[in-house]
C-alpha cells in the first residue's frame, strides 16, 4: 500500500514539474489577435495600388485598432523546390481616412519571430534580438529606416537591403475598396532566414499627421516596444479556402441593401395603405 502511495506521490510531482517547466517556457501574444498567413491566388506587384481588381482578394484582411479606418492583409511566396531560396512577405495596407500628404505621416511593422526551429519567440516588455521594425515615414524611400531590438531598445541597423530585402511603394487613389482616393501601400519583406511556416508576433501601425489627435492606429492596439502585446500571424501552407472574388463580394453586399431596401418600402407601403 505504501510503495502505491510513494509511486502515485512521484507521479503527481514528475506531472507538476513537467506543468512548471512548461509555463515558464510558453510566451503569450496578445489575446484575440490572431491572423493567417496564406500563399497568394493571385501574383502581387509591389506598386502602391491595386494593380488588377483581384490582388488582394485572396488573404485575410484586419482592421487596425484606433478610431480611424485603416485595414491590412498578407501573404507570402515561398520560391524554389524543393528547398525554397527565397521567401517573400507581402503586406497590403489601406488608409481609408488619410487624404492628405504629409510629412509626419508613416507606416510601421513590427516582427518577432523564433531563432531557434522549432519554438517561440523571446516574449517580453522590451525588444528583444528576435525582434524587427521597419519604418517608412513621409511617403519617401529617404524616409525608411530598419531597426533591431538588441534585449532592452531598438538599434537602428542596415542589414536590409532596399529593393532586395525589404520593398515599400505608397501611392494615392482608389481602390476596389473605395472610390474615394486614399493612401495605399505595398510592402515586401524577404525573410528567408525567419524559416518558412513558423509563427511570428506582429504589430501593424499607421499614423496620419493631419489626424494626430487621433494618435497612432496599430494592430494590435499596443506599444511598439512590448512585444508580448503584439500579435499572432501564422503561416499557411496554401491558399486562403473558398477566396471569394472582391467583385462577387461587392455585388452580393449591393443586393443585400437593395432587398432590404425594397423590403421595407413594402411594409411602409402596406401600412399606410391599412390606415
Amino acid at each position: 500500500m505504501k510503495r502505491a502511495v510513494l509511486v502515485a506521490f512521484c507521479i503527481i510531482a514528475l506531472c507538476s514539474l513537467g506543468l512548471v517547466m512548461k509555463t515558464r517556457t510558453v510566451r503569450a501574444y496578445q489575446a484575440g489577435y490572431e491572423v493567417n498567413n496564406y500563399t497568394p491566388l493571385t501574383e502581387c506587384t509591389v506598386d502602391g495600388n491595386w494593380t488588377t481588381t483581384n490582388e488582394w482578394t485572396d488573404t485575410d484582411v484586419r482592421q487596425l485598432d484606433g478610431s480611424l479606418n485603416v485595414t491590412f492583409k498578407l501573404k507570402y511566396v515561398a520560391v524554389g523546390t524543393p528547398y525554397p531560396t527565397a521567401v517573400y512577405q507581402y503586406y497590403l495596407i489601406e488608409f481609408f481616412d488619410d487624404t492628405t500628404n504629409d510629412t509626419g505621416d508613416y507606416w510601421q511593422i513590427c516582427y518577432e519571430a523564433p531563432v531557434e526551429v522549432p519554438g517561440t519567440p523571446i516574449g517580453g516588455t522590451t525588444p528583444q534580438t528576435d525582434c524587427d521594425r521597419w519604418d517608412f515615414v513621409g511617403h519617401n524611400v529617404t524616409g525608411f529606416t530598419y531597426y533591431k531590438g538588441d534585449g532592452s531598445a531598438w538599434v537602428e541597423s542596415s542589414d536590409y537591403t532596399w529593393e532586395t530585402d525589404i520593398y515599400i511603394v505608397d501611392g494615392f487613389g482608389s481602390s476596389p475598396l473605395s472610390d474615394t482616393p486614399h493612401w495605399i501601400v505595398e510592402i515586401m519583406i524577404e525573410h528567408i532566414h525567419y524559416g518558412i511556416g513558423i509563427p511570428q508576433w506582429i504589430r501593424i501601425a499607421a499614423y496620419d499627421e493631419s489626424n494626430s489627435g487621433a494618435g497612432v492606429q496599430a494592430w494590435p492596439e499596443s506599444s511598439v516596444n512590448v512585444p508580448d502585446d503584439w500579435g499572432l500571424s501564422t503561416a499557411m501552407n496554401e491558399p486562403i479556402p473558398e477566396a471569394l472574388n472582391i467583385g462577387v463580394m461587392v455585388l452580393l453586399s449591393s443586393v443585400s441593401v437593395l432587398i432590404a431596401s425594397h423590403y421595407f418600402r413594402k411594409r411602409s407601403s402596406s401600412r399606410k395603405r391599412e390606415k
